[in-house]
């Protein structure tokens, strides 16, 4: 038989031991410890208050004298920190006094909101959506505006970042556009912006600029090029500019670098994807392959007569299309060959324009220039630290269909 306190004592242990369970279950360790961590936080920095009030009354608590005396407290919010600390902020009955430790965390905690407001909105959420969630983490006082002043203190780095010099000695200049909308005062038009990547003999690539042009043609073409020719573009040590077929690319390439162009395969190969019926694609996405994936110039050509004796009766569009400006479209069998896949399409550009439209769309239409601007350059810097970190590298020739998918 037990006694009535072994009875007790075993009772009590079970229960706490249920709570002990009940404490450490996944997820709730993680806010009792949070739970403590702000506790210990808000009373360290409420002790510290209290130490302010009495230096600046210079007095012990319950002494007398003085021109004023202790009011009690009066909860102080801090956004910002710690998903918001409310604290007790000591008064007293007349006038005010001054606690430096209440500015340093408002100034901090503003500090940390205007921080997390601009990361956010450059990463992609709309200045609604960054107004409204800061106010439910932080508790900052925060709209939409505010945002958009927050992240037009960018300016003059967005100024900077657009004057910066052009790296010397690029060997290749790939060119491509995206249309955008942009509202104009009374209106609001689709314009295009054209962007520009370059790349080193070493493999490294690099942003150029962005232009912001009424529509993609000759003359927002060559202002773009002339303007990159101004910062430093060397048109003398340039080899080869990449682009769609693009008749406005090709005309403002010519007059203002006159250099060799090499025409996007890829592009080829979707328009000749509509004239073959889906049985015969496979078959002849092979043969094609053989001419632009080919080991050299020769077995290209060899290749792409293979092509017109097998195709030519049963698509005679889909062959010529094929042949069409073969020269322009083989031009990158002239470079070094682990350039080869880079040259051969403007797949580089179009993966950097897909980041770009990532973070476009969700801001809906452009108000001005300078929102676009802050876009780009975040984007820009985003892509150039992930292109730091692997060079291009030659890769091996695949004899598979996804070689040539985009």
């Amino acid at each position: 038989m037990h006694t009535s306190n072994q009875l007790i004592e075993r009772q009590a242990f079970r229960q706490l031991r249920s709570k002990v369970r009940h404490v450490i279950q996944p997820g709730t360790v993680c806010n009792v410890v949070e739970n403590e961590i702000n506790s210990a936080i808000t009373q360290a920095l409420n002790a510290q208050l209290e130490a302010e009030r009495d230096e600046a009354l210079g007095r012990e608590p319950y002494r007398r004298g003085g021109k004023t005396a202790r009011n009690g407290y009066k909860p102080l919010r801090v956004a910002g920190l710690f998903s918001g600390l409310t604290l007790e902020r000591p008064v007293v009955r007349k006038g005010s006094i001054r606690l430096p430790l209440v500015d340093a965390l408002r100034n901090a905690g503003r500090h940390l909101c205007n921080v997390l407001a601009a990361r956010f909105w450059l990463r992609g959420a709309s200045t609604r959506a960054v107004a409204e969630e800061m106010r439910e983490a932080t508790g900052a006082r925060m709209s939409a505006s505010t945002v958009t002043k927050l992240t037009n203190a960018l300016e003059p780095t967005l100024r900077a970042w657009e004057k910066r010099p052009i790296p010397k000695g690029l060997h290749y200049l790939l060119l491509d556009a995206l249309y955008l909308p942009v509202r104009r005062p009374g209106f609001t038009k689709r314009q295009a912006l054209l962007v520009a990547i370059g790349v080193d003999p070493d493999g490294r690539r690099h942003v150029l600029g962005i232009f912001l042009g009424d529509r993609e043609s000759k003359d927002s073409w060559e202002a773009f090029i002339k303007e990159l020719l101004a910062r430093g573009l060397d048109a003398d040590a340039l080899h080869m500019v990449v682009s769609d077929e693009h008749k406005g690319i090709e005309a403002a390439a010519t007059s203002c670098l006159g250099i060799a162009h090499q025409l996007c395969v890829v592009h080829k190969l979707r328009n000749l994807r509509a004239r073959i019926v889906k049985r015969d694609w496979k078959a002849f996405l092979a043969d094609f392959h053989e001419v632009f994936w080919a080991v050299d110039r020769e077995a290209a050509i060899q290749a792409l007569g293979t092509l017109q004796g097998r195709w030519e009766k049963r698509y005679p569009g889909a062959v010529e299309s094929a042949k069409h400006r073969f020269e322009n479209f083989a031009r990158f069998y002239d470079e070094p060959q682990k350039f080869w896949t880079l040259l051969r399409s403007t797949n580089l550009i179009e993966r950097f324009n897909l980041e770009l439209r990532r973070r476009l769309n969700p801001a809906g239409t452009m108000h001005s220039e300078l929102e676009v601007s802050k876009i780009a350059w975040s984007v820009s810097q985003a892509q150039e630290v992930r292109w730091a970190k692997r060079r291009w590298k030659s890769q091996p020739r695949i004899r598979t269909q996804e070689a040539v998918v985009v």
